[in-house]
């Protein structure tokens, strides 16, 4: 079976802890830049999703291909942003944002402090450079993550619910900028959220993962749409995506 764009591709894959079967024969498809949004009610495997695609853990059954090539541990070119953001709090924020650079390229630092310098202006952050995570607001906080995530240019990134923690205004803020990037990288995004709006603004896809362990994917046309929330057709879809996960009133 060949990935439809050469890029990622689940094959029959189950995932199993002990006895409780978590996903079942899941077949996908992700394609070079293309978001893709993952929802569903809590405790159906989205998280265990992510980590099967991230090489965190293998299979029980089927295999996960990345450009025709099996999974067998994780590879470079892709990156998580965890749900706790993962700042050490020794790091300054420039400090955070440089180390992926550092860890690909050794001890070549050619291009890395302008790449950081860069980064840093395009996410508002440089006059936080010499901060630590202690003095940083919870938005702040967000786009350090998010800048360390971006920093390396991967091919494939991963985000587990990158908003929940955020107040409304901050978290439409975080949104915005993960759209930017993700439009302008051209990079495969594949986020988990329980918030249906968000799955309908980020996504281009919306992937619902059922109760079963199998999933269904919608297509969704107000990804990327200019002021996609004052459109009555954004809520009509966030409405079908709750008569698909079962939701109560």
């Amino acid at each position: 079976m060949t990935a439809k764009n050469g890029f990622v591709e689940l094959e029959d894959v189950s995932f199993s802890y002990g006895n409780q079967l978590i996903l079942n024969k899941v077949r996908l498809s992700l394609e070079r830049g293309t978001s893709y949004a993952l929802i569903g009610k809590s405790g159906v495997g989205k998280s265990t999703l992510l980590n099967l695609i991230a090489g965190f853990i293998t299979p029980s059954q089927g295999a996960i291909y990345v450009s025709g090539n099996e999974l067998k541990a994780p590879i470079k070119r892709i990156a998580y942003l965890f749900q706790d953001l993962g700042l050490f709090p020794w790091q300054t924020v420039a400090q955070a944002i440089t180390m992926p650079l550092r860890l690909q390229q050794g001890s070549d630092n050619s291009g890395i402090q302008e790449a950081v310098t860069l980064l840093l202006k395009e996410m508002e952050l440089d006059h936080l450079s010499n901060k630590y995570p202690s003095e940083l607001s919870g938005g702040e906080k967000q786009r350090v993550a998010l800048a360390r995530t971006l920093i390396g240019r991967p091919e494939l990134i991963m985000m587990d619910e990158p908003t929940s923690s955020l107040d409304a205004m901050t978290k439409e803020s975080i949104q915005q900028l993960v759209l930017k990037y993700q439009q302008k990288r051209k990079a495969t995004l594949l986020f988990i959220t329980h918030d249906i709006e968000e799955a309908v603004l980020l996504g281009e896809k919306i992937i619902l993962l059922n109760t079963e362990g199998t999933l269904e994917i919608l297509d969704n046309l107000f990804y990327g749409v200019d002021n996609a929330k004052e459109q009555l057709g954004f809520y009509e879809k966030c409405i079908q995506i709750r008569k698909f996960l079962k939701l109560e009133n």
